[in-house]
């Protein structure tokens, strides 16, 4: 994991397998920090979008989403 995320800049593992999803976020805490683990189902679920839907600012954990809840107008830090 540590190679595919140096070299690729991967930052999830996606896992079909709740038993993988379950034990692999203690391992890779220690292993490897910056990569989180994520169910398949999970990102099928965040991507999916229906018409006429309210527009969501957090995924199906709770958690913002990318772009989403940050202030209008605000200066980007560099």
């Amino acid at each position: 994991m540590r190679y595919v995320a140096d070299k690729y800049g991967v930052n999830h593992l996606g896992c079909i397998c709740a038993l993988d999803r379950a034990t692999l976020p203690t391992l890779l805490e220690y292993w490897v920090p910056e990569v989180q683990i994520t169910g398949i189902s999970e990102l099928v679920g965040n991507a999916l979008v229906f018409p006429d839907e309210i527009e969501r600012t957090t995924d199906l954990r709770d958690r913002d989403l990318l772009g989403f809840g940050e202030e209008e107008g605000g200066e980007e830090e560099e």
